[in-house]
Order: C-alpha cells, then structure tokens, then sequence
C-alpha cells in the first residue's frame, strides 16, 4: 500500500468512527465527558493533584468512547500492519521469538539491596512524550533517578555522559511499542528486570527472545559495587539491548 492510499484509508476510518460514536449515545456521552474533562485539565493549576486528576479522566472517557467500535480496531490494525511492512527491524523483532532457538537466562541468584538515601523534597515536574524517539545522555548532563513512560518510540539512555551517584540509581521504563538502548560504562553494576509481550532482550552479544516472560539478572558484584543502576523495564513490543562502553 501507498503512503498516499494508506493516509485516505485512514481519514476514511477515521470518519467511520466518529461516525460510530455520534450515533451512540453512550459513546457519544463519554467523548463529551472527554472533552470537558480537557478543557478542565487545561484551565486548572498546574502541579496539582486536580489538575493530574482531570488528565487522567479525560484519557479514561476519551479511550471508553471509542476503544468498544469496531472502526477503531481496524484503524489499530491497519497501523499495525502498515508499521510492520515499512519497519523491517520491528517485524523481526516479533517474528524472532517464534522462530529462534529457545535460549534460556543464566541461572543466577538475585538479591534485592535497600539503599536509604537523603533526597531532596523539591517538587519537580516532566513531561513525557507519548509518540516518537528519545535521547537522554546525548550531551553531558547531571544524573538522576528516571521514571519513563510512552506509547510508541525507540528511546536510548547513553549513561557514559554522566557520572552515577555512589549508590544504587532507577531507571523505569515503560512503553508500548519500541526499542530501548542502554549504553553503560564497563565500571557501572546492573541489575536488569526486563518484561516483554513479544521482543529480544541484549546484553552485549547474548541475544534472547522473550515471549511475554519476564528476565531477572545482575552483575557479579552489584552488591558490593560503589555505582550500580536498576532497571526495571516493561513493553509490549520491542528490543532492549545493554551495550557496555
């Protein structure tokens, strides 16, 4: 399919449904909801506990007016479909895990070590971005624990442009569709807990396809090592590769 062909399909579903949940009330009911709980979200204060509330409500009412259609199931379908035929590393990425050879995690013991740290009680604020690719580390940049989350990209976290705190640092990472590269100096512990619907796991060149399995494992000496990272990542679809520098 031509992108062309393949953009006037959409607007086409698209119209399909809207036309769905006009001649629905209960769908049609939901969608206003949406839309006043928005408008809300964008009149209240900022960085408060309502104005989180009114986001996530909308989110709630606009997926409930139009996640039951059947219009909207195929518009998922067809992006899928037309994502996999363009994106030839995606495609394998899923199609790996069936085909390859089952390869099963080193057995190790994993042992979990609490870290009480004096933090800070400065309110900060982010904004994560739901679609498209992200870059953290791409220049020098001061440390701190991350908490990320999206729908659909390939994010990288180069940690050789920064210097790790002498204990042990999160990174969370929590997305639908995409790959995830972690690149982490030979001097820095790991403790990985990767769960994936449908991908690859890398650790240098130790590939393993994971089907809706979740992997445990640390460095030899992440429990006596002055700086470690854990990093607890959870996707539908995609890759996570550790490259160490």
């Amino acid at each position: 399919m031509s992108n062309y062909a393949y953009k006037a399909t959409l607007v086409v579903l698209f119209v399909w449904l809207l036309y769905q949940i006009v001649h629905n009330f209960v769908f049609l009911l939901s969608f206003v909801l949406a839309l006043g709980f928005l408008i809300l979200y964008k009149s209240s204060p900022k960085e408060t506990q309502r104005h989180t509330n009114f986001l996530w409500t909308s989110i709630a009412f606009f997926l409930a007016s139009f996640i039951f259609t059947s219009a909207f199931w195929v518009l998922l379908v067809l992006f899928l479909l037309f994502q996999l035929s363009s994106d030839e590393k995606l495609l394998n990425t899923m199609r790996d895990p069936f085909f390859r050879k089952k390869q099963y995690w080193r057995d190790k013991e994993f042992i979990s070590v609490q870290w009480n740290d004096l933090e800070s009680n400065e309110l900060k604020l982010y904004r994560n971005k739901w679609i498209g690719d992200d870059f953290v580390g791409k220049d020098i940049f001061e440390w701190e624990d991350h908490n990320h989350q999206k729908i659909m990209g390939d994010t990288f976290f180069d940690l050789g442009n920064t210097v790790l705190p002498i204990r042990e640092n999160v990174l969370m990472l929590r997305k639908g569709f995409g790959d995830t590269k972690l690149f982490i100096p030979k001097d820095v512990a790991v403790s990985l807990d990767v769960s994936l619907i449908l991908g690859k796991l890398i650790v240098d060149d130790d590939v393993f396809d994971l089907k809706n399995e979740t992997v445990k494992w640390q460095s030899e000496n992440y429990g006596t090592a002055l700086r470690k990272i854990k990093v607890v990542s959870s996707t539908i679809i995609g890759e996570v590769e550790v490259v160490y520098l």
